[in-house]
């Protein structure tokens, strides 16, 4: 991802993958995007995905719920988790050159 952090394909990559959830957040100022990566962080566990966001279970599927639908497919889905994990890390890259 490095090597690729100048090239205009990985920021439309990030845009692709999780421009939905960054508009949302910043419109609604929610923290799904934070959540997704705690997700993913967590390796999709969603008992530590809860515990490290200080969240009851529920309230954490209920976000997951809703992070799936501005996707546009399940996380259950290990190719959604990889492009997901993906853009996240290459969104830190692009940030990072801001």
């Amino acid at each position: 991802l490095w090597e690729l952090r100048d090239r205009p394909q990985l920021r439309a990559f990030v845009e692709r993958r999780l421009g939905a959830l960054i508009d949302h957040d910043r419109q609604r100022r929610s923290k799904l995007l934070p959540t997704l990566e705690a997700y993913l962080e967590c390796g999709g566990r969603k008992t530590d995905t809860a515990r490290a966001l200080h969240l009851e279970r529920q309230s954490l599927y209920n976000r997951i719920s809703r992070i799936e639908t501005l996707l546009g497919s399940s996380l259950d889905d290990p190719d959604t988790r990889l492009g997901a994990h993906l853009a996240v890390r290459a969104r830190r890259l692009l940030r990072s050159d801001d």
